[in-house]
């Protein structure tokens, strides 16, 4: 699970800023949502089940989303790409000490009963710094974290009490470089060569943190595509379709024809087959007074612009419930309907539909989800950016004298928390002046 993610100097982020999982001392006046919203990993740990960033367009929102994605690209690609640090870093460029300066990343997560901090420093060219850092859960108080290894620059220290295997990585031999590279991160080059501590890490990295940019759209269109091959997802998919639209009955993969496409799809070939060329959905329908009589219908040219996205969302928030994953989604509201969204966040909270306690953070400015009945205070985060151009987070759990049962979506949209336009009378004045 995530417990904390932080990150600076990057894109809008100019001083470090953190999206924080960790739940606070709160109780919520619905003690329902105390209950279902909260993981309580041990006596001094409880995690939040989801997390909404609210703000204004243009305060950086989207570059949180953008910021979770860069670390793990860059841990996935740096050994088999060497310019992956210079098409991933950018840091903040309205500061010339800061543009000049690496960017920084951290995440602290839970995995396999431990609480892991990894992180690193870097620019386009090097990797200033990496660290990673340890301790178990469940055990006694004020058990201090312990350290796996730091690196400044090329000087990589091991602790080798617990950590052992990664010593002949660490150092070169007589006369030979070092295995890792000044623009490689060390966990990298570790995975790479199947040391298991570091291997385990990147691998839960690989296939339990999913982020959803809507830059994105043709990946994730191909990956709801490519699970399509899965009956099991197949079946799943159609029920979440069918729940929004009645009369849709089944969907089936389509593969192209040499020839191409027209609209009433009379020229595709229907298969269940894993082809190469499959870049389609069927929607079939059937007509409501007519069961035996079905239409066929092409997703990505007939159908909505929202059916479209719950079908590209749909195997990311499959496989973070299923498989208790992380979910990040940019523009979470885009083409969907309030009620869906908040559906899908009462998906992660219930027990009964998340069981290995799944999370999600989303980005919106769907309002209607400020809701003391969907959401604690700690659940809502903000984003604004100060008067320098950096973007600042900040949490409603922050703001004293907010009660428990306020109407957290008209405060907000009234200013009282801030993160919202300033500036809109603006616009009278524009085309008053014309």
């Amino acid at each position: 699970m995530l417990v904390e993610f932080s990150v600076g100097n990057f894109w809008s982020f100019k001083e470090i800023q953190t999206l924080q999982m960790r739940a606070a001392k709160i109780s919520s006046k619905y003690p329902k949502l105390d209950e279902d919203n909260v993981v309580v990993v041990d006596e001094q740990l409880s995690l939040l089940k989801s997390k909404a960033v609210f703000g204004a367009n243009g305060s950086g929102k989207s570059n949180l989303v953008r910021a979770m994605e860069i670390p793990f690209f860059i841990l996935f690609n740096c050994v088999k790409d060497m310019n992956t640090l210079k098409g991933s870093i950018i840091p903040f460029l309205l500061d010339k000490e800061a543009s000049n300066a690496p960017s920084y990343f951290q995440v602290i997560f839970i995995f396999d009963n431990v609480l892991y901090r990894y992180g690193f420093e870097a620019d386009v060219n090097f990797i200033h710094s990496e660290w990673l850092f340890g301790k178990k859960l469940n055990t006694e108080k004020n058990v201090r974290e312990k350290q796996f290894f730091i690196r400044e620059k090329m000087k990589i220290q091991i602790n080798e009490s617990i950590f052992k295997e990664a010593k002949n990585f660490a150092k070169a031999s007589e006369g030979a470089m070092p295995l890792y590279r000044e623009n490689v991160l060390f966990l990298s080059v570790l995975a790479a060569w199947n040391v298991q501590l570091p291997l385990n890490i990147f691998n839960y990295f690989a296939n339990m943190i999913f982020l959803v940019n809507e830059m994105q759209e043709g990946l994730n269109n191909s990956m709801a595509l490519n699970s399509m091959s899965s009956p099991q997802f197949r079946n799943k998919i159609t029920d979440l379709l069918k729940s929004i639209d009645p009369t849709i009955k089944g969907i089936q993969r389509i593969e192209y024809k040499e020839e191409g496409i027209n609209s009433s799809l009379g020229e595709f070939k229907i298969t269940d087959e894993s082809a190469n060329k499959v870049d389609d959905v069927a929607i079939i329908r059937t007509y409501p007074t007519d069961e035996a009589n079905r239409e066929i219908f092409s997703l990505s040219i007939q159908e909505a612009d929202g059916t479209k996205r719950i079908f590209a969302l749909s195997p990311y928030i499959f496989y973070a419930l299923e498989r208790g994953g992380i979910l990040a989604i940019d523009e979470f509201d885009a083409k969907l309907h309030p009620l869906l969204t908040r559906k899908i966040v009462e998906l992660f909270h219930s027990p009964s539909t998340n069981p290995h306690n799944g999370q999600l953070v989303f980005i919106t400015h769907d309002s209607n989800l400020l809701d003391p009945q969907l959401l604690r205070r700690d659940q809502i985060s903000f984003a604004q950016k100060d008067k320098n151009g950096a973007t600042e987070l900040y949490s409603l759990v922050e703001f004293k004298g907010v009660r428990n049962d306020a109407s957290f979506e008209k405060d907000y949209l009234q200013g009282k928390y801030r993160a919202v336009p300033t500036n809109l009378n603006q616009l009278e004045a524009l085309f008053e002046n014309h």
